[in-house]
């Protein structure tokens, strides 16, 4: 019989270790050697509970059928495993600690008949490697990894030279990054999640990814049609919950209105995500008179966000996350004509600068919400083929089409930022592709400490705080 036997603390409670771990088909997100995990029954794990894996063991596949054979919630889960040459019991004991949960966990290994004495050895010393393997990523996905995150010497001059921060913007930079710091779905199920602009593109795949891991989703949109099609397809899938929520963002009447409901029907919001925006090519005006992309772009995350502080600020742990984009990099911030009264209008870097304030309002937002317990992260998707930008920049669109990203792609640090430990611990940054990010590149665009004074007073003046 092969043995092991790992004790590790989360700092999660005990229901929510135990409701994870007891869904076992989630084993993929943290045993490496899972290639496959289906559950064969529906509805809750119980006693009598099956699943279908499929596991690399050294080079060969070995598909395995899994039993619940005892479920104490909270307390213990065994689970016996049988593969063709041998059988396997899981044995997961759960006791509550200060802040958490200490997780015992047993492994055996019988054979029916002795197994070659030299592949016995061999095969020994694998199975160890892969349960040590297993149970440390058990504990970074659900506790974070180590170190917390930081802005590294050579992520800020991959950066800042505009090659190799170029091709990160690409699909090659996703595939780079796309296991970094992994999170466990059991962090996302049942927190209240709002995103705004959620019915196309990034939005949309974004939606998807959050509902799939057991979010409770507030979606907002402009076309009740189109939010009403992604409620439709979401809840014809398992997941979390779906809700929808019509106002036009442009305009922050609705955006008032918006926010009223919201506090109403959930008073403790766990993720605001700001992710509505467009770019418009020719300078336009709301019926308030505001300038098209400021209003929908900045001024309606900025109210919005404001105005659900005291619900963000009731949950533990809470977070807004901005999406900003890559173009802002080319940007600074202009206090002295948000509007585009006295230049001539130009639609990207309206959009750009819009951007580059999201990204300042992420860092000032970090240091005055801290007492809050709200987390504030900015981050940007790459390029990403949607349809807006095949309507706003056609040429770049059509010539970069091979190395854009798909939306997923470009959802995933929102949807990773929306739970994951270690961005709770890193609040106020920029990030791509799980990683944090420099905010400047070129000269010129660097604010300074009265640009940021002048630029939340003229948006407390223009939305009327």
């Amino acid at each position: 019989m092969w043995h092991v036997e790992k004790q590790i603390d989360i700092p999660q409670p005990p229901e929510r270790v135990f409701d994870y771990l007891a869904q076992f088909d989630h084993i993929r997100e943290w045993d490496p050697s899972v290639l496959t995990a289906q559950p064969l029954n529906n509805g809750k794990p119980a006693a009598g509970s099956r699943f279908r894996l499929n596991l690399m063991f050294g080079l060969a596949r070995v598909p395995m059928e899994y039993k619940i054979t005892s479920l104490i919630p909270q307390r213990e889960l065994v689970l016996e495993g049988r593969a063709a040459s041998f059988t396997a019991v899981d044995r997961i004991s759960f006791a509550a600690i200060t802040g958490g949960t200490r997780l015992r966990y047993q492994a055996d290994v019988k054979f029916p008949k002795p197994p070659n004495p030299l592949l016995a050895g061999l095969g020994r010393r694998l199975f160890r490697l892969n349960a040590e393997r297993a149970v440390k990523r058990l504990k970074v996905v659900l506790s974070g990894s180590d170190p917390v995150p930081k802005l590294g010497f050579l992520t800020r001059m991959a950066d800042q030279a505009i090659l190799p921060g170029a091709l990160g913007f690409t699909r090659a930079g996703y595939w780079q990054a796309r296991n970094r710091r992994p999170v466990a779905s059991a962090l996302y199920k049942d927190r209240t999640m709002v995103l705004t602009g959620g019915t196309s593109g990034i939005g949309r795949a974004t939606a998807s990814a959050l509902y799939k891991r057991g979010a409770k989703l507030v979606v907002v949109g402009r076309n009740p049609d189109k939010l009403e099609d992604l409620r439709a397809e979401l809840r014809r899938s398992p997941g979390g919950s779906v809700e929808i929520e019509r106002a036009d963002l442009s305009l922050m009447a609705e955006v008032r209105d918006l926010a009223h409901r919201l506090k109403e029907q959930y008073p403790c919001i766990d993720v605001l995500i700001n992710n509505a925006g467009a770019l418009f090519n020719q300078r336009a005006e709301t019926d308030e008179g505001l300038e098209m992309t400021l209003a929908t772009d900045l001024l309606s995350p900025y109210l919005l966000t404001r105005l659900l502080l005291p619900a963000l600020g009731t949950c533990n742990g809470s977070r807004v996350i901005q999406v900003a984009s890559g173009g802002m990099y080319t940007q600074g911030i202009r206090v002295d004509d948000l509007q585009f009264r006295n230049a001539p209008y130009d639609g990207p870097t309206a959009y750009a600068r819009a951007k580059r304030a999201l990204v300042i309002l992420a860092e000032i937002w970090a240091r005055q919400m801290e007492p809050l317990g709200i987390s504030v992260h900015a981050m940007h998707p790459g390029w990403v083929d949607t349809p807006g930008l095949a309507r706003a920049l056609p040429a770049f669109h059509q010539q970069l089409t091979p190395w854009l990203r798909t939306p997923a792609e470009g959802a995933d640090t929102i949807v990773w930022l929306a739970a994951s430990p270690d961005a709770a611990r890193a609040s106020g940054h920029f990030w791509l592709d799980r990683k944090i990010r420099a905010t400047h590149i070129f000269p010129g665009t660097r604010e300074s400490g009265a640009d940021r004074r002048a630029l939340v007073k003229a948006l407390d003046e223009l939305v009327g705080l």
